[in-house]
Formats: structure tokens, C-alpha cells, sequence
């Protein structure tokens, strides 16, 4: 009976440190998309289930973009609102950029953290989503709050 609670405890443990080493891996540090720009949570006449994840992001001062990590540029597309969207993918994340007004990357151009990636029109909102990538599954909405370098507040 001793060594059955043995090889429990020890698969309990083992579970555990995959569980740490998982959300270790997830951690990945993003650069603001603005040097001098703000975030905050979107502002909706309804909610969203499971809520909406993105980051409303806004600058007085910056007229450029930058990409929050090194990446492979997958998608530049016109939205319907007059602007773009830029999807950047960084191992099995996707980043997607809302609201661009003119794109200054081409799809399967590599971009390094920091790298310019549009222009952005002052007082402009720009949307900002993380998504994670599932082998088997749709991707899920990440929360960017949880990474970016730039704290963006979540409401209370």
C-alpha cells in the first residue's frame, strides 16, 4: 500500500510541473505597439461569450505601429472600416493588427520586434488580438494584457 501512495504523490508532482512548464512556455514578452501610446479594455453595447480579449489601442503622439515580437507577416488585408489588418505569427501565436491605415509590410515578410509594421492615424483606435494556435482546434483569444510591456489596465 506504501508504494501505491508513492507513485501517486509522485504522479501528482508530475502533473504539476507539466502544468508549470505549459504556462512558463506561454509567457512570451510583447512590445508595445505604440512608443507612447495606451491601451484599454473595448467599450461594447454588449458583451461577448466568452468575452472579447482585445485591446483597444489609441496614441496622441506615434503615427507608426510596431510589431510586439519577431515574426512572419501572414496576412495584410482591407477591412471594412477603410483601414487594414496585419496578422503577424510568432511560433503559435498569431498577433492581429486593426485599424492600420496604410500597411508598411507584405505578407511573408519577417519582422523583428520593434520593426515598423504600418501608420496609424492620430486618435485613431487601433484593435490588437493575440490568438493561440491548437493543433487540433480553432485558436483561442489570449489576453495581450497578460505580456505587454505597455500595462494596459482591465476594468473593474
Amino acid at each position: 500500500m506504501k508504494i501505491i501512495y508513492q507513485y501517486l504523490l509522485l504522479a501528482i508532482l508530475s502533473c504539476v510541473a507539466a502544468i508549470t512548464n505549459a504556462q512558463v512556455n506561454d509567457s512570451i514578452p510583447l512590445i508595445c505597439p505604440f512608443e507612447h501610446g495606451s491601451g484599454r479594455e473595448p467599450k461594447e453595447a454588449f458583451t461577448w461569450d466568452p468575452p472579447d480579449q482585445k485591446v483597444i489601442m489609441i496614441s496622441h503622439v506615434d503615427s507608426i505601429i510596431r510589431s510586439c515580437v519577431n515574426g512572419d507577416v501572414v496576412k495584410v488585408v482591407n477591412n471594412e472600416e477603410n483601414g487594414y489588418e496585419v496578422v503577424i505569427f510568432y511560433k503559435e501565436f498569431y498577433f492581429w493588427y486593426n485599424n492600420v491605415a496604410k500597411p508598411l509590410v507584405a505578407v511573408r515578410q519577417k519582422v523583428k520586434a520593434g520593426d515598423a509594421i504600418g501608420v496609424y492615424k492620430l486618435g485613431e483606435e487601433m484593435e490588437f488580438r493575440m490568438y493561440k494556435e491548437l493543433k487540433k482546434s480553432e485558436p483561442i483569444m489570449m489576453d495581450p494584457r497578460n505580456w505587454l510591456e505597455c500595462k494596459v489596465p482591465k476594468a473593474q
